[in-house]
């Protein structure tokens, strides 16, 4: 091999192993430490990172030999290289468990050497074994919760107390703040009257004739939060008002200073825009929104202020109706079927079926003041039916009806039903079932009008049969 083939030939090998130094992640697993009952400390020190960044590290821990990230639990502590620390969660007690550290890249996976360890076991012949469990019933606006806590083991003699302590610094001891539990039963719990924004370090204790002992600590913060509130429906819509409102379910830990409606032409109104003052505090408000604009759609939600700023409710839109009313337009609950030749106001029929299959009710019993047929007699109609009968009626399904804010219903007459069926049915302006609707119109004691919608026909059934039932509003 002449002089020039044995130089390439060694500048190739020291090529390679460079870049296969470069290229190989490492990654060493700390020895395991703090080891208790059901936790332990390792981690790691990513020493190369192969070229490519470190996007997960960790530690692998599990029952078996060899844990990796497809066969056992693992921590995730960041990225990069260098060290760091891993704390292992869920152990079983007198349990011996493999752990080994891993860094993971876009060119694979590399574990460290692995380690054992044997977890601690419940039993404690001097001082009890003492657990520090989750935070319970938090309440922002009285500002408490409930601290639980559980004595694994009683350790070498009775347990005379258990409790809490906390302070607002790490390691609170016997000799800061002490709440002591309700009882001496385990599990245990302790109330915990707190401020907002504070941050506590929290843990139970236990104690028996050998010392104290303490559970684990944990840190309690709670933030102010903000309102909930929730948006009503909108109601009574006309050509320049409408009206909604809200509720409001929580005030965050702090007073509510206000509380309304807001709406707008675009579909985020806020308090800058229109609004309405409606009070402040907890619970349930109406609003009435005026000076709007005929045939234009607006956007609401209710809104609640505290000294923290502003949260609104869900948004609902609606359309102001036009400023003329007309025949099969929708209006104050339903579709306006009647307009009143002789002055203002008309009939509102609901857009749905209140029933199939409702029997007229008061079977056997007369009711005379049940017999004007004509439009405007179906509300003194349905008063005598509902004042005259007990259980099951069609009139009390309609007076039962509420709407929104409309629980002024009632059952149509003979005539109301044949308006209906003209003005809105035939023209197709408003659907109905192919069946018999029942009237508020009595023919006997035994016996009751209905109307046909099939094809427009009036007719009588016995009480008891089953019919259709649709509600129907007057309005001034």
């Amino acid at each position: 091999m002449n002089y020039f083939s044995l130089l390439f030939v060694s500048l190739f090998f020291i090529w390679t192993s460079v870049s296969c130094k470069k290229n190989n992640l490492e990654v060493t697993t700390t020895s395991i430490s703090s080891i208790s009952v059901n936790t332990a400390y390792s981690g790691g020190n990513v020493l190369n990172d192969g070229g490519s960044a470190i996007a997960l590290r960790g530690v692998c821990y599990g029952l078996n030999s060899g844990p990796s990230l497809s066969n056992a639990s693992y921590t995730q502590d960041g990225a990069g290289t260098g060290e760091f620390t891993s704390r292992l969660e869920g152990l079983k007690a007198n349990t011996t468990y493999h752990v080994r550290a891993f860094a993971k890249n876009t060119k694979g996976i590399a574990y460290g050497e692995e380690r054992t360890f044997t977890t601690n076991p419940y039993y404690s012949s001097t001082t009890p074994l003492v657990k520090t469990n989750a935070l319970s019933n938090l309440d922002t606006l009285g500002m408490k919760l409930v601290l639980n806590g559980e004595v694994l083991h009683p350790g070498g003699s009775e347990v005379t107390e258990s409790g809490f302590v906390y302070a607002l610094k790490k390691g609170p001891s016997i000799s800061d703040n002490k709440i002591l539990s309700k009882s001496l039963t385990s599990p245990f719990s302790g109330d915990f009257v707190f401020e907002l924004g504070v941050i506590y370090y929290v843990s139970s204790y236990a104690i028996n004739s050998f010392g104290v002992a303490y559970g684990e600590e944990i840190q309690v913060k709670i933030d102010r939060a903000k309102p909930k509130i929730r948006t009503s429906q909108v109601t009574e819509i006309d050509s320049t008002s409408a009206v909604s409102g809200g509720e409001v379910l929580s005030n965050g830990g702090i007073p509510i200073l206000a509380r309304g409606m807001c709406w707008a032409t675009h579909p985020s109104p806020t308090i800058n825009d229109n609004f309405t003052s409606d009070g402040s505090g907890l619970g349930s408000f109406v609003s009435t929104m005026s000076g709007l604009t005929p045939f234009t759609t607006y956007y609401c939600r209710s809104y609640a202020t505290t000294s923290e700023g502003t949260s609104y409710g869900s948004v609902f839109s609606f359309k102001t109706v036009v400023s003329k009313l007309y025949i099969g337009m929708e209006y104050k609950g339903g579709k306006l079927f009647y307009l009143n030749p002789t002055g203002g106001g008309g009939l509102i029929v609901t857009t749905y079926d209140l029933s199939s299959s409702c029997s007229w009710g008061c079977t056997g019993v007369n009711i005379s003041g049940a017999t004007n047929t004509g439009i405007g007699g179906g509300i003194a109609n349905s008063q005598a039916i509902v004042n005259a009968c007990t259980g099951e009626s069609a009139a009390k399904l309609c007076e039962d009806l509420v709407y929104g804010t409309y629980s002024d219903w009632f059952l149509p007459s003979m005539d109301e039903l044949a308006i209906m069926y003209k003005n809105v049915k035939i023209s197709d302006l408003e659907k109905f079932s192919s069946g018999y609707y029942w009237s508020s119109n009595q023919k006997d004691a035994n016996t009751a009008y209905r109307y046909g919608f099939l094809g427009g026909n009036s007719g009588e059934a016995d009480k008891s049969t089953k019919h259709f039932v649709r509600a129907i509003r007057k309005f001034n």
